[in-house]
C-alpha cells in the first residue's frame, strides 16, 4: 500500500502538527507501507513569504493541484481538515482521501481563545475583531467544504467527533484515532523514576501563548507558591518567545522560581523532565495535547482544563473547567502536599501513557484505511461510473 501524508506545515519534530505525520510515517513504515511525507514547500517552494489567509489560499490551490496530477500513484491520500475545500469529483476515485483533523477549527466557536492580557492586545483585539472573526468563520467554511468532500474524517479526540456529528457528518465517516510516543522516545522516558523528586517542581510542556494558557500563569503560580513556598516550575516548549518575554508575563518577586526552556530537541525532553513533580495544562482548546502525554509518559500527573483534547488521557479528578484557575492550583498543591498520594498519581501516569504508542496506533490507522479503502472499491467496481 501507498500513502501519502500532507503536512501544511514544513515538518518537524519540534512541531506537534507534523511531528503526528513524521511518527506515524515512521510506523506505518514499519508495517510495510510505502509512506511519503509531502512538505508545502515541495508543492510551492515560495510559500513561506505568505502569512495568514494567504497561505491557507495559496497552499490549498497548490495541493489541488498536486493531488489532481499525482493522487492516483497513491492508495491513501492523508491531508489536513482546512485545505481541501473542492469537490471530490476533481481527483482520482479510487483513492481513499482522508481528511485529518490537528486541532479541529470547529471549536473556535465554542471554546474562545482569551487575548494577551496586555492594553497593546486588547486595543488590537477590538480593532481586527470583526476581520479575525471572518477569518474564523472562513476556516470552518473551508474545513465544512473539506470534511464534506472527503471519503473519512481522521480525528484525535471524542469531542470531535461529537461537533462533527453536531454539525451533520455521520458519526460512521470519522474514525477516532489517538497520537502516540513511538517506541524509541519510549525508552527514553521509560529512564524516569516515578518516585517523585526532592525538590517540588511544577512542569509544563507546550508553546507559551494565550490559547495555552499564558493568561493564567501569573497566578496559577502565584497561588501554588503561598501554598509551597519552596515550589519551582519548569516551562518547556515556548519556541516562539524569548525567555525574556514569557518572564515579562511574571511579578518580579515570581520569576526566580522560573525555568524557560524554549528550545530543545525532542529527545532531550524526558531528561528535562526527570525531576519534575507534577504537570499543569491550562490550555484553551487542543486536538490531542502532546504536552500532557509527554509528561505522563515522564511519571508526571498533569491537571488540565475540560476541553477537547487532554479528556482522552486523563481522568476526571485530573481536570477542571477552563479558566479554573484556583481549582487547578489546588489540586496541584494537594498532589504536593500528600507524598503518597503523589507517588500513586505518578505511577498511574507511567501507566496510562503506555496506553498511547505510535505501534499500536499506527496498526489501527492501518486496519481503519485498508477497511475503508476495500470498501470504496467495491462500491466503485459495482458502479463503474465513478471511477
Amino acid at each position: 500500500m501507498k500513502i501519502l501524508l500532507c503536512s501544511p506545515i514544513v515538518p518537524s519534530k519540534e512541531l506537534g502538527m507534523s511531528k503526528v505525520l513524521i511518527e506515524l510515517s515512521e510506523e506505518l513504515q514499519g508495517l510495510g507501507w510505502l509512506c511519503k511525507l509531502l512538505s508545502p514547500t515541495d508543492i510551492c517552494p515560495e510559500i513561506l513569504s505568505y502569512t495568514g489567509i494567504k497561505y491557507q489560499q495559496y497552499y490549498a490551490e497548490a495541493l489541488k493541484n498536486y493531488l489532481q496530477q499525482n493522487a492516483s500513484k497513491y492508495d491513501v491520500i492523508d491531508y489536513d481538515h482546512v485545505y481541501l475545500p473542492y469537490l471530490r469529483e476533481k481527483f482520482s476515485n479510487s483513492t481513499l482521501f482522508v481528511a485529518r483533523s490537528s486541532l479541529l477549527v470547529h471549536h473556535y466557536e465554542n471554546f474562545p481563545i482569551p487575548i494577551q492580557n496586555n492594553l497593546k492586545e486588547k486595543i488590537s483585539n477590538f480593532i481586527h475583531r470583526i476581520s479575525r472573526k471572518a477569518m474564523v468563520q472562513g476556516w470552518i467554511r473551508d474545513a465544512m467544504l473539506t470534511i464534506l468532500e472527503a471519503d473519512l474524517i481522521n480525528v484525535s479526540n471524542d469531542d470531535d467527533q461529537i461537533e462533527l456529528v453536531r454539525r451533520g457528518i455521520p458519526p460512521e465517516k470519522i474514525a477516532v484515532v489517538p497520537y502516540g510516543i513511538s517506541r524509541n522516545r519510549r525508552l527514553l522516558f521509560d529512564t524516569v523514576s516515578s518516585l517523585p523528586p526532592v525538590q517540588p517542581n511544577v512542569a509544563f510542556v507546550g508553546t507559551f501563548d494565550p490559547r495555552k494558557g499564558s493568561n493564567d500563569f501569573p497566578r496559577i503560580v502565584q497561588y501554588i507558591s503561598e501554598a509551597i513556598p519552596n515550589v519551582k516550575f519548569r516551562l518547556i516548549g515556548g519556541r516562539y518567545k524569548t525567555e525574556k518575554e514569557i518572564l515579562g508575563h511574571f511579578s518580579q518577586r515570581l520569576r526566580h522560581k522560573i525555568e524557560v526552556i524554549h528550545n530543545f530537541d525532542s529527545e532531550e525532553l524526558p531528561l528535562l523532565l526527570t525531576d519534575c513533580s507534577v504537570g499543569i495544562f491550562p490550555s484553551y482548546l487542543e486536538g490531542f495535547g502532546f504536552g500532557v502525554l509527554e509528561m505522563l509518559a515522564a511519571s508526571i500527573p498533569v491537571i488540565a482544563y475540560n476541553v477537547p483534547g487532554p479528556p482522552m488521557m486523563l481522568p476526571p479528578e485530573h481536570l477542571v473547567p477552563k479558566g479554573d484557575i484556583k481549582g487547578m492550583s489546588d489540586k496541584v498543591i494537594s498532589l504536593l502536599h500528600d507524598q503518597q498520594k503523589l507517588y500513586a498519581a505518578r505511577l498511574w501516569a507511567k501507566q496510562q501513557s503506555q496506553q498511547f504508542s505510535w505501534q499500536n496506533i499506527a496498526q489501527i490507522t492501518s486496519e481503519t484505511y485498508l477497511r475503508c479503502l476495500e470498501f470504496k472499491r467495491t462500491v466503485n467496481k459495482k458502479s463503474p461510473q465513478l471511477k
